[in-house]
């Protein structure tokens, strides 16, 4: 029984249908098909040995958990994934052996399963013959999931024109899973080719020992972090959009690890991290102006379209608009004040950081990575409580969408 007369001024409250659009309805069509979107979308690195079972899907958890909460963060790292994946393409038909590497060769090596080029190059191993079959071996992906993301994002875009063309509205969290969508389809773009959940690791044995790769990578003793490789590592490329996310998010999260290990730089060597993904040739301009234009329209939808769309209250409106803002400026406007208020001369956040003490490096980012979170939680929210009361409007259904096949 609804809670109101459609055919009134007044806002409704919970809808119960079945002659309308249902309040629960409308829960479940915009949370489904963001749980399926932040969920078929991950194809994460290899975790560290032992992560199996439950301690997978938990890792797994965590990162949707992280794509629902920085879903425009994690289009911007699959984008710098596919650039360093194409370069290593380019890096092995340079060396010959361009029928033997594919993009899809590229990203399993930088998810952590090997590395190859250097060590190709300078004989200390021979190119492995690692064919499509051997790769999909370790690869979990059969397409099922996502086709059915597929169908039902296509179906929640059709409702959506439907309802734009019969001027009856949406709601503020069927715009939330609009831009989820928009993020989406980038991501399967960019992680087209990556490998979903490889079950495990390809060893590959180097004819050196590791006190040979060590002077060799180096030509003088070093101390080295993960492996005698490390001086290979490419440094941060300026043009990056998320490594001054990356990089505060650290600093901030490092508080609540203990300060020996938070001192420590010592990780696992046998993984990658989901944020370590660095092209070794650099950031095109062509792909940072391309994520520059993305994240304009991710954040117009939010705020252009949201003028257009009933909101119960201005103050959620207003809370809605003002805390896009610092979610679009925040993760910039750090290491630029870092720069200003020590007078460092810095080109790169990472430049910056060697020159800051912790506590320094913590009071900069943390106001800023804190505020991000806050701002995309209130967002998050202010989309779930306006279906606590709603225009009459909004409950009418669409002239044909509900004919189409969805959950």
């Amino acid at each position: 029984m609804s809670s109101c007369s459609l055919a009134s001024d007044a806002l409704c409250g919970w809808q119960a249908g079945p002659d309308t659009r249902s309040t629960l309805g409308i829960l479940w069509s915009s949370l489904s098909t963001i749980w399926l979107c932040t969920w078929t979308c991950l194809c994460l690195n290899i975790p560290e040995p032992g992560t199996r079972g439950w301690r997978f899907l938990l890792y797994k958890f965590r990162w949707q958990l992280f794509a629902i909460l920085f879903p425009e963060v994690l289009v911007a790292s699959a984008a710098e994934q596919w650039v360093s994946a194409r370069q290593s393409v380019d890096t092995f038909d340079r060396l010959g052996y361009s029928e033997w590497w594919s993009i899809r060769h590229g990203f399993l090596a930088d998810m952590g399963s090997f590395q190859l080029a250097y060590l190709v190059e300078h004989n200390h191993l021979a190119m492995p013959h690692l064919s499509p079959d051997d790769i999909r071996a370790v690869n979990k992906a059969d397409g099922l999931g996502r086709a059915f993301t597929l169908v039902q994002v296509v179906w929640f875009c059709f409702a959506c024109l439907d309802r734009a063309c019969g001027r009856i509205g949406l709601t503020p969290l069927e715009l939330e899973t609009l831009t989820f969508i928009l993020c989406t389809f980038h991501t399967f773009f960019f992680w087209y080719h990556k490998p979903l959940d490889p079950a495990r690791q390809i060893v590959i044995p180097v004819n050196q020992t590791i006190g040979q790769l060590y002077t060799r990578s180096r030509n003088q003793p070093v101390m080295f972090e993960q492996t005698p490789l490390d001086s290979l590592r490419p440094p941060p490329d300026p043009k990056s959009l998320i490594m001054p996310f990356w990089f505060g998010s650290k600093i901030v999260f490092d508080m609540f690890r203990p300060a020996t290990k938070r001192n420590s730089k010592e990780e696992h060597a046998g993984t990658i991290s989901n944020s370590a993904i660095t092209p070794p040739e650099g950031i095109s301009w062509l792909l940072t102006s391309y994520l520059i234009v993305f994240q304009v329209v991710y954040y117009g939808l939010h705020i252009g379209i949201a003028r257009i769309i009933p909101f119960t209250s201005r103050t959620e409106f207003y809370l809605w608009e003002v805390n896009l803002f610092p979610r679009s400026l925040g993760s910039h406007a750090a290491p630029w004040l870092a720069r200003r208020l020590f007078r460092k001369q810095a080109s790169t956040v990472l430049e910056v950081a060697s020159m800051l003490p912790y506590w320094a490096k913590l009071l900069i980012h943390g106001p800023f990575v804190v505020g991000y979170i806050v701002a995309r939680v209130l967002v998050l929210a202010v989309a779930l409580s306006t279906l606590r009361a709603l225009p009459p409007l909004l409950y009418q259904d669409g002239n044909w969408s509900n004919f189409l096949p969805h959950i």
